[in-house]
């Protein structure tokens, strides 16, 4: 008799998504309850008096003795979980390996057998160009900035030529990527079960998992987006009245982090244009306060912010920017010693990759076809994931791709649809610095007519996650120990759905049926 009875394993991957989605949605209209002012309580009165204005203040709280345990824990686990079947030791010459690909059948250039030995999906062109930046060769992938690459070779020098050494600074940015989403949400919402599970999110969510383990540069870029924006958060919890060189660090911080975002790919700059709203939004809640407090000396205050936050976010990221490309020109025989930066021909070389990025994103990738291509109504709905790598060896299947945990991703989604109601509602600041990172991150997308993947909402994903944040906050505050179960409940079963698609997220071996009856909730997952 078989282990897995097609007929009960069929029956529930037909009712796993639905069990989840009917507790999603039960969440949701928890939360809409909870939230209700109580009867005979004073409770409508506290928020009548919290949509009289959207204000920022008061809203950062610090890091207590507390946290160390549940941020340390996390930090292990997870750790530990990034460096499971992330690739073998092995030498592998990464030319050598650039040219059998070159050969293979199209089907298995575009799913791989397997990864642990073997580039695959986007590592061809990045890690091949890390490669070539070790060897002062001429960069082959150039449709994105230089910066994500250049790691990507650092990665290789320190730990190896191998796949385990070109994923290796990618694996671990995942799990910093944890670390400062605990200090975000402890800064936003003060609680230590709200921080703890809100990472928790993060961490059981398929797309940070997958992403941070390949040899690509998407996981640098998110992680500098999200300290940008953590920064930029502590900007606007700065006390109003506090001293202009009080404001400076985190001012320095959001722009250098803006920086370095916008060098691995230009999602940075859809991470800068919601910093600059969130930016606009203080200072202009900063004159109010001026005026009603009638305190002198506000134009002196706002010249000084603004000189040094064009240095912060113009001058010194261009810097940044610029000398990245100093590979490029070394390539080309050019050097440092011999004035390559202040060069005409360096600087004609870095403006022509800018053209050619922006023609390549906006022109010839539009007649490009994929079949694991999807839109952005796909990536908020998790209804089309893109797959990696597809393995068998008798009955059994080694399989993983990007998509998102559906508890985390659907929850998210109806969260956003709370942070909404709250900004109409209460006027919540905290709701809209959300929702600004969130939109700012997917509403380009929604414009853009190239091929796409679901791994561009890979930056959303993160401003879903605070949103379910919120919503726990809410929740603890307004039920304490009931809302307590409810948020570990959510969390739970988070972390459950991670347990079950582990072997597809992580490339282990399992039955065939494993995947079939249990992973594949809808024809459109292919796995």
């Amino acid at each position: 008799m078989s282990l897995f009875n097609p007929n009960i394993a069929t029956t529930a991957a037909m009712v796993l998504p639905f069990v989840v989605g009917i507790f999603v949605v039960l969440f949701f209209i928890y939360y809409m309850k909870v939230v209700q002012p109580k009867r005979c309580t004073t409770q409508w009165i506290e928020d009548d008096e919290e949509q009289k204005k959207l204000t920022f203040l008061g809203q950062r709280f610090p890091m207590e003795k507390k946290d160390f345990l549940p941020l340390t824990l996390i930090t292990v686990i997870f750790l530990i979980l990034a460096f499971i079947n992330l690739g073998n030791t092995n030498h592998v010459d990464i030319m050598d390996e650039i040219q059998q690909r070159a050969v293979e059948r199209e089907e298995e250039r575009i799913v791989p057998r397997s990864h642990m030995d073997h580039l695959y999906f986007d590592e061809i062109f990045f890690v091949r160009t890390a490669a070539e930046h070790i060897q002062n060769l001429d960069p082959f992938e150039n449709t994105h900035p230089p910066l994500g690459k250049l790691i990507i070779s650092s990665s290789i020098l320190l730990f190896g030529e191998s796949p385990f050494g070109w994923r290796l600074l990618g694996a671990l940015s995942g799990v910093i990527l944890l670390i400062i989403m605990y200090l975000f949400l402890k800064n936003m919402f003060g609680k230590t079960i709200v921080a703890t599970c809100g990472t928790l999110l993060l961490g059981f969510d398929f797309m940070r998992f997958v992403q941070s383990r390949m040899g690509t540069v998407d996981t640098y870029a998110v992680l500098f987006i999200i300290i940008a924006f953590y920064f930029m958060y502590r900007y606007m919890t700065t006390d109003r009245d506090a001293p202009f060189t009080k404001t400076l660090l985190p001012l320095a911080m959001s722009g250098l982090f803006f920086g370095l975002s916008s060098t691995v790919k230009w999602i940075g700059f859809y991470a800068g244009f919601a910093l600059l709203i969130i930016y606009v939004i203080r200072l202009w809640q900063l004159g109010l306060h001026y005026r009603a407090t009638r305190k002198d000396g506000f134009g002196n205050y706002l010249v000084k912010t603004l000189l040094f936050s064009t240095l912060f976010f113009v001058v010194i990221p261009a810097i940044i920017y610029y000398i990245t490309y100093i590979p490029y020109g070394t390539a080309r025989g050019m050097s440092i010693a011999d004035g390559m930066l202040w060069s005409p021909d360096f600087f004609n070389l870095v403006w022509g990759n800018q053209v050619h990025m922006f023609r390549y994103h906006s022109i010839y990738v539009l007649a490009a076809e994929h079949p694991f291509s999807s839109v952005w109504w796909q990536w908020i709905l998790n209804t089309h994931p893109i797959l990696y790598v597809r393995g068998t060896s008798g009955n059994l299947q080694a399989v993983f791709g990007a998509f998102g945990n559906p508890v985390v991703w659907w929850g998210g989604l109806l969260a956003i649809v709370a942070m909404i109601i709250r900004i109409f509602t209460h006027r919540d600041g905290r709701a809209l610095f959300i929702l600004i990172g969130y939109f700012a991150q997917l509403l380009p997308w929604v414009f853009v007519t190239r091929i796409l993947f679901i791994y561009h909402y890979f930056p959303s994903s993160l401003f879903i996650v605070m949103a379910l944040a919120y919503m726990f906050n809410a929740i603890i505050e307004r039920r304490k120990e009931t809302g307590s179960l409810v948020v570990s409940g959510f969390t739970a079963l988070a972390g459950v759905i991670f347990v079950l698609f582990y072997p597809m997220v992580s490339g282990i071996y399992m039955p065939i049926l494993y995947f079939q009856n249990f992973i594949r909730w809808f024809t459109t997952w292919p796995f």
